[in-house]
């Protein structure tokens, strides 16, 4: 919430203060360092999986081996990033399209989030400790206050220094170290066989992680071409305005699919103990129940953002982003198909089918990345293209794939998908868009208060019959342990 409200003012903040082109090279340079992942998955696609597992079957020496083994990869992986990263910098304006008098600006931003990234990647090892212990309340808390200072400086610099891109990159990772640097101290305090010891390096678990982490990688490839090629290809046959319509709706995309990740995090070193512990039953009800609630997290949000999209692109951007509120409905539409598997692909890791999960999702991905080029490149429709290629590819891989891979892999049938995910996960997204729309055509929102308290209604809606008709039991004692403790 802290990064939504801090996002939204800041997007309103530098759109209305500096130009289309120079927000351009902030979306172009974010969507170019998401490839970054592409540097190291190899190596840190199953650095936490294994280290899990090792302590869930009581080898903890193992541990001090899995990263003693990986570390000197991600050492010289982050060399190599950082010397095609720092070439990138230099040659920016010949390998990107950069506004004239941003280059150096530019190329100051990429130098940053290059050394920012590549730090991050070679003491990964190190930050396992939370995840082993499970104590994730404690490592939320950490990046609560990591962005809290990046808020901090972040205002601070926009506001005190001047509008200016370079400083959301400068806020960003001046918090992301000083986050590092605590989480790694506090990470090796709760797990001290987390330790580099030269003489446990060992080929076959090395390899062993490298074999996990190729399709990982296949993985994050395709994670990219979804959400940042686009932004690459409106760079190249678009305009900045399409570039920055388009950051725009993909970030609150983002956005809503970071909580729904956050929140599910917690339970990847769960479902690997059930997998290593043979517990099938457990997983099967887990997995089904995380796409419930998936569903409910998700369209909470992406329906009233759907429905009420003109109205909301109006009041906070004013005229100019018209097609932004259309990208934006396109781009919560892809929720309906994505929330049943919310927990699919933390299944596939805990079970080390990665294989099955990433493979299909790079292919989806080629067809997502197709239907843009003809959409964009031949068709010219800009933004709106990108969105609706994605809403497309992901909607037909979910139908046609990968619903039945999570029944394949828990063993669940399709009766009990449709009663206690979709039907249950979108009776109050139905519900409460009747009266969404219902009070769009009555009385259009044409105010901040007004659409506020449009949602408002749609919300306890959602909330009511959410209450009334979609708890199971398990449900209710969760909501009644959680009032219970907000209570005191």
């Amino acid at each position: 919430m802290l990064n939504v409200t801090v996002l939204l003012w800041m997007y309103q903040y530098l759109l209305a203060r500096v130009s289309p082109e120079e927000f351009a090279v902030y979306a172009v340079l974010m969507a170019l360092i998401a490839f970054a992942p592409l540097f190291f998955s190899v190596f840190t696609g199953g650095v936490s999986r294994y280290i899990v597992e090792a302590y869930a079957l009581g080898k903890p020496q193992r541990v001090a081996e899995i990263t003693s083994s990986i570390l000197p990869l991600l050492a010289a992986a982050s060399a190599a990033f950082l010397i095609v990263g720092l070439v990138l910098a230099a040659f920016i304006e010949d390998a990107l399209t950069i506004a004239p008098g941003m280059e150096d600006t530019a190329r100051l931003m990429l130098v940053l989030l290059v050394v920012n990234y590549a730090l991050q990647m070679v003491t990964l090892p190190y930050t396992t400790g939370f995840h082993v212990r499970q104590r994730f309340v404690e490592l939320n808390l950490l990046q609560v206050l990591r962005d809290v200072l990046r808020i901090i400086l972040l205002v601070t610099f926009l506001v005190g220094i001047g509008p200016s891109v370079l400083w959301v990159v400068v806020a960003s990772v001046v918090a992301e170290q000083a986050y590092l640097a605590v989480s790694v101290f506090r990470s090796r305090r709760l797990v001290p066989e987390v330790r580099f010891k030269a003489r446990l390096f060992d080929w076959a678990t090395g390899r062993k992680l490298v074999s996990f982490g190729l399709w990982t990688t296949l993985g994050q490839l395709a994670n990219m071409m979804v959400s940042s090629v686009g932004v690459l290809i409106l760079n190249a046959y678009g305009t900045a305005l399409d570039v920055t319509v388009y950051h725009l709706g993909a970030t609150a995309f983002r956005q809503i699919e970071a909580v729904i990740g956050l929140a599910a995090f917690p339970l990847l070193p769960a479902l690997t103990a059930m997998h290593s512990l043979a517990d099938k039953a457990r997983l099967a009800r887990t997995t089904l129940r995380g796409g419930r609630y998936g569903l409910w997290v998700a369209l909470f949000v992406a329906c009233p953002a759907a429905i009420y999209s003109r109205e909301f692109v109006q009041l906070y951007l004013g005229d100019g982003f018209s097609e932004a509120a259309i990208v934006l409905s396109i781009f919560m539409g892809i929720f309906l198909f994505l929330g049943p598997t919310s927990l699919l692909p933390m299944l596939a890791m805990a079970m080390a089918r990665v294989r099955d999960y990433h493979l299909a999702f790079f292919a989806s991905s080629v067809v997502a990345l197709s239907i843009t080029l003809y959409l964009v490149a031949n068709q010219g429709m800009g933004a709106t293209g990108v969105a609706l290629s994605l809403l497309i590819a992901t909607g037909l891989a979910e139908l046609l794939y990968f619903w039945p891979l999570e029944l394949r892999l828990t063993g669940a049938s399709w009766r009990d998908f449709m009663t206690a995910v979709l039907m249950r996960g979108l009776f109050p997204a139905i519900a409460a868009s009747g009266v969404w729309v219902l009070i769009g055509q009555l009385h259009p929102p044409d105010t901040w208060l007004a659409l506020s308290l449009a949602v408002i209604a749609g919300a306890v809606a959602y909330v009511a019959t959410l209450a009334a008709f979609c708890l199971d039991e398990k449900d209710r004692s969760i909501v009644t342990r959680m009032v219970r403790k907000v209570l005191g």
